[in-house]
């Protein structure tokens, strides 16, 4: 499905490395794709019956993430290149469209957020959650910090499992009402699989799917997945990454 170079001066036929399909085109690398996020739930269902110590399941867990996001980079490894490609043919318009659109995950998550607590529903997280669920105070600080690589690499698997390979590899896209019903449900599975970052809460996980919705039109729109893969992956990385973890504890420090 590559494009080639484009005509045109305009940013969307400069950044754009893939057409929309129309059949299907299977392979090793989308099997794959789709079992990276059932690959990471049980992973983190078997560490809890292996372990109930905090420290080796969130270390194991996010191990597991970075194995299998690394699994993913090499098997896509040209379609990336591909794109990367194109995202450089417009260089500082797709900056300027990333750093827009972590801006617009957070309005997202925070005005649905804030319906929802409005209506009752509870309350609603800003970033993914972190590996695991662990007492954070009983953790080691090293083990925190590379727990804290856990939401970045989580965003880019699930770029590839939902934005690429469960929405626009899929050939749905001469029938409008198919092509609404496959993102609908692309969208509301996303936000499900973030239920355990709310204690089983079905309607605070709305926040995550407008927010899954946002980056899948981002996607169908530049259908170059280093939009998408750094809008999610810095979000991610800035409000529940190392970075974060470092500021923190540098003013608990300080304050101490």
């Amino acid at each position: 499905m590559s494009v080639p170079a484009p005509a045109s001066d305009s940013f969307l036929a400069r950044v754009r490395a893939e057409q929309l399909p129309t059949r299907l085109d299977w392979h090793a690398r989308d099997t794959i794709a789709v079992l990276a996020v059932p690959a990471i739930f049980l992973g983190g269902w078997l560490s809890g019956l292996v372990s109930t110590d905090p420290g080796p399941r969130v270390v194991a867990d996010t191990a597991l993430r970075i194995v299998v996001f690394a699994v993913l980079v090499v098997a896509n490894a040209p379609m990336l290149a591909r794109h990367w490609r194109a995202f450089r043919r417009a260089t500082w318009r797709s900056i300027g469209l990333v750093i827009a659109g972590m801006v617009a995950i957070q309005v997202v998550i925070s005005v649905l957020g804030a319906v929802l607590r409005a209506a009752g529903a509870g309350t609603s997280g800003g970033a993914d959650a972190s590996a695991g669920s662990a007492d954070t105070a009983t953790l080691a600080f090293g083990i925190l910090l590379f727990a804290s690589l856990g939401p970045m690499v989580t965003a880019l698997i699930e770029d590839f499992t939902f934005r690429h390979t469960l929405m626009l590899t899929l050939p749905v896209w001469t029938s409008p009402l198919l092509a609404a019903l496959v993102v609908l449900a692309n969208t509301l599975v996303f936000g499900a699989i973030h239920i355990h970052s709310f204690g089983g809460h079905w309607l605070l996980t709305l926040p995550y799917a407008g927010a899954g919705l946002l980056m899948n039109l981002v996607y169908l729109w530049t259908r170059n997945v280093w939009h998408v893969l750094l809008m999610h992956g810095l979000n991610n990385l800035l409000l529940a990454g190392p970075v974060t973890l470092l500021l923190v504890t540098v003013l608990q420090s300080a304050v101490g």
